[in-house]
Formats: C-alpha cells, sequence, structure tokens
C-alpha cells in the first residue's frame, strides 16, 4: 500500500507506465483515480478520490508519508523503552538522596550510628529482594516491582553516604580518622565497579537477568546480618578522642552553623561542584568518547580505570593526611592538578586516535579527583565542630547529587548534531540505530566544563582559609590536662607529706625526746 501510494503521487506506475483509466500522466499529471477510497481509520470514515485530482491535492489530503517499515517501528519503540528503564534504575539513586538525605542526617544525628547502619541495611536488602523477585513476575508487573525494590534499596543510599566521617569520629583516634573515612567512602565506587564489570560477564541475553539479581542479592544479604548481629552499639565505652567525647550540637543548630560559616559554604560549593563534574563525566564518558570513533569497551575501560586510580589515590592521600594532618595543602594540590588531568581528558575526547594519552589522563584524573574527596569530608567535620558528622557531611554529599543532575541536564541543552564531516568516524549508532539518534558534537559541554573547573578550583585556592576546630579543641584539651597533671607534680614535690619511716629524724621528734 506504500509503494502504491508513492508511486500514484508520483504519476508512475509500477511498470513505469500509465496505468488504466488515467489520463495524461506526462504532462498535466492528472489521474482518473474514481475507483480509488482512502479510509481515515481515525474518523472511520472513506474519502472517495475524485476523478481529475492532481498529485499536489493528493498530497494535501494525504499529509506528509513516509515509508516506515513497521517490525523496524516496533524494533525502535521496544528498545527505547529498555533504554529509558535502564536509565530509570540509575537515576532513581539520586532522586531518592536529595529527599531522604535531610531525613538520614536528622537520623544519624538524632539516634546514633546503629540506628541508621541497620535502616540503610535493611532497606538494602529488602529492595534487592524485591528486584530479585521481580525477576520471575509476570512481564506486565516486572519492571515496576523492580523500580519499588531499586527505589527501596537507593533510600538506603544517604544513611551509607553519610557515614563514614560519623564512623571515623566516634571509634578512631586523631591519628586514624583520616584512613577510616577514605576506606569508608571508597567502598561505595569500589562496589559500582565490581558490579559494572561482574554484570556484563554474567549478561549475554535477557534469560540471564535473574542471575544477576541474585548475584548482586548476595552482598546487601550479607551486609545486613553483620550490621544486625555485628553492630551492638552507636559509640564505644571508652571515647578514642578528647573530640568523640564532647557533646555535638542538635541537628538544627548544627544545620544553622553549617550555613552560615563562610569556610564550609566555600567547601560545600567547591566538593559538590567535583563531586558533580566527576559523577557527571562517569555517567557520560561513552557519549562524550563515542563521536570521536571510541568504541563502546574502550570508554568501559576508561571508567573502571577513573575508579581504580581513584581506589589508589584516595588510600595515598587519607594515609597521608592522617599523619600530616596537611588538609588544606593536600587538596588544594590534589584538586589543582586534577582539573589540569580533567581538562586534558575534556580536549583529548574531541579528537580520534588518542587512545593511550586518554587513558593516562583517565587514570589519574580518578587518582587526583577521588584522592580529594575523603580529605574534603574530614575537612568539613574539621571546620564544623562539634556539628555532628553526619550534617555537615552530608549536605556535600547532597551538593554533589543536585550539581551531577545540573551538569548533565546542561551537557545535554548544550551538546549540538555531529557535523556530517564527522559521521564516518562516529561510533555512537551504526546501522539501523542511525536513523533514530542523533550523534552530538560536544565541544560546547567541553568548554563549559572547563570553564566550570577553573572557576571552582580558583575558589578553592584564593578564598579557602579553613580552622581546624577540632585538632584546636583535641589539643587545648592536652595542653590543659598536661598543664594540671605538671601542676600536680610541682605541687606534690613542694609540699611533700612526711613518712612514717622519716619520723625518727624529724625535728619534732628530736625536741620532744629531748
Amino acid at each position: 500500500m506504500t509503494n502504491d501510494t508513492v508511486e500514484l503521487l508520483s504519476g508512475k506506475t509500477a511498470d513505469n507506465a500509465p496505468s488504466e483509466g488515467d489520463t495524461t500522466l506526462q504532462n498535466n499529471h492528472v489521474i482518473d483515480t474514481s475507483k480509488v477510497k482512502l479510509v481515515d481509520s481515525t474518523k472511520d470514515t472513506e474519502i472517495t478520490i475524485a476523478d481529475g485530482i492532481e498529485p499536489k491535492e493528493a498530497r494535501q489530503l494525504l499529509g506528509e508519508m513516509k515509508v516506515v517499515d513497521p517490525a523496524q517501528a516496533r524494533i525502535s519503540l521496544r528498545k527505547g523503552l529498555q533504554e529509558r528503564a535502564a536509565n530509570w534504575f540509575s537515576l532513581i539513586y539520586i532522586i531518592c538522596t536529595i529527599p531522604v538525605g535531610a531525613f538520614a542526617m536528622w537520623m544519624g544525628s538524632r539516634f546514633g550510628l546503629r540506628t541508621a547502619i541497620l535502616i540503610a541495611a535493611w532497606a538494602n536488602a529488602i529492595g534487592g529482594a524485591i528486584r530479585f523477585a521481580s525477576s520471575f513476575l509476570p512481564l506486565g508487573v516486572r519492571f515496576p516491582v523492580g523500580m519499588i525494590g531499586q527505589g527501596l534499596a537507593a533510600c538506603a543510599y544517604p544513611f551509607i553516604m553519610f557515614l563514614p566521617t560519623k564512623v571515623a569520629g566516634s571509634w578512631f583516634g586523631e591519628n586514624e580518622r583520616a584512613l577510616a573515612t577514605t576506606i569508608g567512602v571508597m567502598s561505595n565506587p569500589l562496589g559500582v565497579l565490581f558490579a559494572n564489570l561482574l554484570s556484563p560477564q554474567i549478561v549475554s541475553k535477557a534469560a540471564h537477568v535473574p542471575i544477576v539479581n541474585a548475584v548482586t542479592f548476595v552482598p546487601p544479604l550479607i551486609a545486613c546480618a553483620i550490621a544486625t548481629f555485628g553492630v551492638t552499639r552507636s559509640e564505644p565505652k571508652t571515647p578514642p578522642s578528647l573530640s568523640a567525647a564532647q557533646t555535638q550540637m542538635g541537628f538544627i543548630n548544627g544545620l544553622r552553623t553549617c550555613l552560615t560559616s563562610r569556610t564550609y559554604l566555600i567547601l560545600l560549593l567547591v566538593m559538590g561542584g567535583g563531586m558533580g563534574l566527576f559523577n557527571c563525566l562517569y555517567t557520560v564518558i561513552q557519549q562524550l568518547l563515542c563521536p570521536s570513533g571510541y568504541s563502546n569497551p574502550f570508554s568501559g575501560l576508561c571508567a573502571a580505570l577513573m575508579i581504580s586510580g581513584g581506589t589508589i589515590g584516595a588510600a595515598v592521600s587519607g594515609t597521608f593526611v592522617a599523619k600530616t594532618k596537611l588538609y588544606e595543602e593536600t587538596m588544594k594540590v590534589c584538586l589543582s592538578l586534577a582539573v589540569v588531568m580533567g581538562l586534558t581528558f575534556l580536549q583529548l575526547t574531541l579528537h580520534p586516535g588518542l587512545e593511550w594519552f586518554i587513558i593516562t589522563t583517565c587514570l589519574l584524573f580518578g587518582a587526583l579527583g577521588l584522592a580529594t574527596y575523603p580529605v574534603g569530608l574530614e575537612m568539613s567535620a574539621e571546620c564544623t565542630f562539634p556539628v555532628s558528622e553526619t550534617t555537615s557531611t552530608g549536605l556535600i554529599v547532597l551538593s554533589g547529587q543536585v550539581q551531577s543532575i545540573l551538569y548533565v541536564a546542561l551537557m545535554d541543552m548544550a551538546s549540538r548534531p555531529l557535523q556530517p564531516s564527522h559521521m564516518h568516524i562516529q561510533v555512537c549508532t551504526t546501522g539501523e540505530e542511525s536513523e533514530q539518534v542523533m550523534p552530538k558534537d560536544n565541544t560546547n559541554p567541553v568548554i563549559m566544563f572547563s570553564v566550570v573547573a577553573t572557576i571552582l578550583v580558583l575558589i578553592l585556592i584564593l578564598a579557602f582559609k579553613p580552622t581546624y576546630k577540632r585538632l584546636l579543641a583535641e589539643h587545648g584539651n592536652k595542653k590543659i590536662e598536661q598543664g594540671t597533671n605538671d601542676g600536680a607534680k610541682q605541687l606534690d614535690e613542694n609540699v611533700r607529706l612526711p613518712n612514717v619511716n622519716d619520723e625518727a629524724q624529724s625535728p619534732l621528734t628530736s625536741r620532744t625526746e629531748t
């Protein structure tokens, strides 16, 4: 029917000859189609084409027509729905973090670590169980039930991300806190990395999805058992440091203190921006690389190197600041070098054939960028003491999530269709997909991200002048305690009580005897 319509409008039949009943086609394109009827499926009516209708008028009746393969249209629709479903499974974590984050900060401050850990562990385990069970439900309800489980697991995410500095401050001493925070904050990206590496090895077709859901359900189940039976109290019986023994501010007062501190607000902006840019680049790395001809496996390798390098960098920086207490210097140097590597990486993505340079910059960008993460979170606790660590850390994590959404949206808005001269290089779409998806030119987003990163690092270097309130409080108390001990010793030496063994030599005794 589609081919007949096209031939009718072009004035030709299949054998390129006038059909029966037609008048002169080659001269004035008049068609005798008294027997042709068009059915309007939307209104359930028939339109009879009058004799002598011209192709121009026929086009007005039919509208602009395009040859579409129904089977391909169904495939495209199905693929589009699958892509949107996959995006929602990731996006729901960011969506849930923002509203649940405020409750998680209050819960950690009000009821302590154990309650927050139990909520996170059970929510994650139940969410994983629902997601696993959805694999065996009818197809019509599989996706919504799976999203319910994913959403419940996403509600545990803020509790997990806000706790590392609180755990470090409550359970570890002054020289151990930075390293403890590093281990806590890097556990999440390491888990994401292992899941991303493991899932493609398990799933090669739709029937394997229940297997990967079962595999990813095991770690939350084990963590839930450990949290339930292993975490028995929120704080140790003996505080590990003087700051841990001090009473912390309530949630509202702590929130007010954070939002009125110039030093903390600068840290909130810079740390949130750094986290947002890192998350954005990690999320859209394939979109950045494919227009220049870099394959999906190469993009996955670059993302894995960013996290792997970040793990090493965070471990080194955490160990270094734990011994030296050079929080400010470490953060400024690492973030400055991370911006240099990040800008270099962004520029390299615009050019093909630079695989080794891109791999190197990805590794260094991840190592230097994530090296600032635990240091910055510890810095937030130092700047706002005695505010609860869950509040100071939680606000920074929320800032990072909000800015991640903002940067991803800005990239989508700023990108343009790829120039025709680069279409033969791009590997974003191949074959039939090229008609449904338009590859993007990311020059504008690269410039925008470069400007934002440069501004953030300049603000940090020029305006960030922190005061280590927690360390000062601990050292001040130590000096007072040391001074008290020294004074007591001096007093004991100056006012020494007589010993019973010295009574025979006492002047008073001698006079009495005399």
